[in-house]
């Protein structure tokens, strides 16, 4: 709300009415007289249509989009229909995403009581069943926890990439004070600013955070910190030690792809 320059239209989705509501009065309350939003109560697939259909007026402009699910509660369709939204003509730009994806919450769900109405959530995430392949590699033990985080995510950039025609997206790993990592934040864009605006915001996280400072001096010594104090000397380039751009590859090159499998799956 108070980012500069400013958004100049922005909707809120929440599934849970007594929090939208919460979010509305908060928003009327700390932000009296502000026209620029609306909160949208319902689950997102379901009212993506109306909400796009209200933001016709300005579909010409930069859009940006966070996805903000635990799991797998976004659709591929609801996914498509943002990534359409944008009318570029110029530079036939799309709608920027921002999407967390949690593998580990995936993981969670596919192997919980529900599992099979849990799996066709998946599939709806995905937009098809491709994510089966590497959850059954990992079953198998094919491939360990780290490698299906890793998958998983590569999966959906690869989509994003060669389905949607993003030129680019970036994997941002998130991770607790221990550096386990508990999801990953995927970032597509058509633009080549992409790049600089994650190292910029890494870099600002790592100044903000001294956990973060102290793992990229680490990085940058190869040598661990014996105390947590380092004076506050601030690190400039911190963030680039600790995230650097990655391209995604084609997950079906992998070994234990079977295609056998995918057509059985998909036909």
């Amino acid at each position: 709300m108070n980012v500069l320059p400013p958004f100049s239209r922005l909707r809120f989705g929440e599934l849970n009415s007594a929090r939208a509501r919460a979010l509305e009065w908060h928003l009327r309350e700390t932000f009296p007289g502000d026209t620029r939003y609306e909160v949208v109560q319902g689950d997102c697939n379901a009212t993506i249509d109306a909400t796009l259909a209200r933001l016709a007026d300005v579909a010409w402009a930069p859009m940006f989009a966070f996805v903000d699910q635990q799991a797998a509660e976004v659709h591929w369709e609801t996914i498509r229909k943002l990534a359409a939204f944008r009318q570029d003509r110029r530079h036939g730009r799309k709608a920027e995403i921002w999407i967390l994806m949690s593998p580990t919450m995936i993981l969670k769900g596919v192997r919980g009581t529900n599992n099979a109405a849990f799996q066709r959530r998946v599939d709806r995430l995905y937009g098809g069943s491709e994510w089966r392949q590497i959850q059954r590699a990992f079953d198998g033990r094919t491939i360990i926890a780290s490698d299906y985080r890793r998958q998983m995510v590569n999966l959906m950039r690869w989509k994003f990439e060669h389905e949607l025609g993003y030129a680019v997206t970036h994997r941002i790993p998130m991770q607790m004070h221990d550096k386990v990592e508990i999801y990953d934040m995927v970032f597509a864009t058509d633009h080549d600013a992409g790049d600089r605006i994650m190292r910029h915001l890494y870099n600002q996280a790592a100044l903000r955070e001294p956990e973060m400072m102290r793992q990229a001096k680490e990085a940058k010594s190869g040598q661990f910190s014996l105390f947590d104090d380092d004076g506050g000397v601030e690190d400039a380039s911190a963030g680039q030690r600790l995230w650097r751009p990655e391209p995604c590859w084609d997950p079906t090159g992998a070994d234990w792809w079977s295609y056998e499998d995918y057509l059985d799956e998909n036909l």
